[in-house]
């Protein structure tokens, strides 16, 4: 479309001659020359419609800028019907705030509250054949119209390191830098554990972000059903696991598909919790997408927060999930991103994993029927005489529905359909975290794949404030460095792999799963130390290999 064409006549218009039916042609051919005027697209708009009722059509526009006014008439009587049941009697004011971009246009619909301010209903965005005349067919349906030429914003690109939670949290979320400064600044280093005070202050930000883009993202397209309370709850324990992660100095440990292979042959659920050691306080353990745990549906799992508490065996897990469809993670103001949270403290720091995430779900579950057992409904009449003893007033007009009871319904079918997925999860997270337990030695600090080669060689060689200033300047560029482990048992997979390619009639037939032997050593055999028996392809016995599987070991120590 072009909309540079020959300028409009100059002098006053007649516009019922340019308006008549006859005159389409040149009607058309003028709307093309103003389209970037908002005055002149103004005044097009009043005399097309002067005396008009409200959907007569003179003639019929391209077919692309029809379906956009059938789009733009029936999400107008859905706005209205709306406000017909919910503010029975009363009339609101409905605008159109009709954005040019040039080669694209975007159409924002809505109504004026006299309390909210402008409410955003519903957006549309394409390419319009005849901006100016479709803007004009669309005008009586609302109260308030704005027409305004604009260049199109341009797109936020995801993060170069979109795949790591902790990367895209930041990217996502405003309020992560605050978050992380509370964390580094206030929060006991040892526990981990913030105030009241200070999850206080940190929900301030994140309820202020939430209520700015919640008003900018269009109310028809949000559930019929509130889920902000499901929204805050998941942005409090990820902003904690963030914030804990951020204090620890960002560790982010990634395992390779090959290493992941291996521990999910491995048996892991009668593995001591107090056996497990971190490398760090907290840390990001990432997996990367995994097909076959789906926490919801369109998100996978794809690693996990691991926090260490005060106390040898304390340990509080979030595990992860990243959308199948990557807009999702820019509307979690809207949408609440699944994870699941379980934190093993106290009287579980000596069970066993199987042990410890059972009895963790019972009282879990306890809980919440607890909760599901309480009277719901409105509240108000009993809030408003608490108030009045108080010698305080309810506000006018307000209503206040107890949802406690529904978010507890909908909590345990939330526990329902993710626990088994995140049970999968957690062995994979324990299990992994068994190797960097008793094999420190097979991890790797390396800068990720695309980080800029002229910054990512100074921030590895470069001395003082040149490796300084290379790593910050990488960090706004979105590049941080990871830990890589698992490359000597790649190494050692190949070895065996040439070693024992199966001759012929010897097929290998199954799987023989791994373990982890917490063997004694020391003096009087008093300490523990976790020796990993690797899964192994089993069906033909080979000579240079043992038949009851192969122990994997990394460090001068154990060899």
């Amino acid at each position: 479309m072009n909309q540079k064409e020959t300028p409009p006549p100059r002098g006053p218009l007649d516009w019922s001659a340019l308006l008549a039916p006859e005159n389409a042609g040149e009607l058309r051919a003028f709307a093309r020359t103003i389209v970037s005027q908002p005055e002149l697209v103004r005044d097009l708009e009043r005399a097309f419609n002067a005396g008009k009722p409200t959907g007569e059509r003179l003639w019929p526009g391209a077919p692309a800028d029809e379906d956009f006014a059938r789009t733009i008439t029936a999400s107008q009587a859905e706005l209205h019907a709306l406000l017909g049941s919910m503010l029975p009697g009363q009339q609101l004011d409905l605008f159109c705030t009709f954005i040019n971009h040039g080669a694209e246009q975007t159409v924002e619909t809505g109504s004026l509250d006299p309390r909210a301010g402008r409410v955003l209903w519903d957006r549309w965005s394409g390419t319009l054949e005849e901006p100016a005349i479709a803007f004009a067919a669309i005008a009586p349906l609302f109260d308030r119209k704005e027409y305004r030429c604009e260049a199109k914003p341009a797109a936020i690109p995801d993060p170069p390191l979109y795949h790591y939670h902790p990367e895209r949290f930041q990217a996502f979320h405003a309020c992560a830098e605050q978050i992380g400064k509370i964390f580094r600044h206030k929060v006991d280093a040892r526990s981990g554990l913030p105030t009241i005070d200070l999850l206080n202050e940190m929900i301030r930000p994140v309820v202020d972000e939430m209520n700015s883009k919640g008003m900018r993202y269009p109310r028809r397209l949000k559930a019929a059903v509130s889920t902000s309370p499901l929204v805050m709850e998941s942005m409090q324990h990820l902003m904690t696991a963030y914030g804990r992660f951020v204090q620890a100095g960002r560790q982010i440990i990634d395992f390779p598909p090959s290493l992941l292979e291996l521990l999910a042959r491995t048996d892991v659920d009668d593995i001591p919790l107090n056996a497990i050691r971190m490398p760090y306080s907290a840390q990001y353990l990432h997996f990367g997408p995994q097909p076959d745990l789906e926490l919801e549906a369109g998100w996978l799992v794809d690693g996990a927060y691991v926090e260490a508490g005060g106390e040898t065996g304390d340990v509080c897990f979030t595990v992860t999930a990243v959308p199948t469809d990557r807009q999702l993670s820019r509307l979690w103001f809207e949408i609440p991103e699944p994870h699941y949270r379980q934190d093993l403290v106290g009287d579980y720091r000596t069970s066993d994993l199987a042990t410890a995430i059972d009895s963790e779900l019972s009282d879990r579950l306890n809980e919440l029927n607890q909760r599901l057992d309480q009277p719901r409904g409105d509240i108000t009449e009993q809030l408003a005489a608490s108030l009045s003893e108080k010698g305080q007033a309810m506000p006018a007009g307000l209503k206040l529905i107890d949802i406690s009871s529904r978010m507890a319904e909908e909590r345990l079918l939330q526990v329902d359909r993710r626990h088994p997925v995140y049970l999968a999860a957690m062995r994979l997270v324990v299990n992994a975290l068994c190797y960097v337990t008793a094999y420190p030695d097979d991890i790797a600090a390396v800068w990720p794949t695309g980080t800029p080669e002229a910054l990512k060689t100074k921030a590895s060689t470069g001395q003082g404030k040149e490796l300084r200033r290379a790593r910050s300047q990488l960090a706004a560029l979105g590049y941080v460095p990871v830990r890589l482990c698992g490359l000597r048992v790649e190494e050692q997979r190949q070895r065996i792999a040439a070693a024992a390619s199966p001759c012929a009639g010897h097929p290998v037939t199954h799987w023989r799963r791994g373990h982890w032997r917490n063997q004694a050593h020391g003096p009087g055999r008093s300490l523990r130390k976790l020796i990993w028996v690797m899964p192994m392809l089993v069906g033909h016995n080979q000579s240079d290999e043992p038949e009851s599987g192969h122990l994997y070991r990394v460090s001068a120590e154990d060899s």
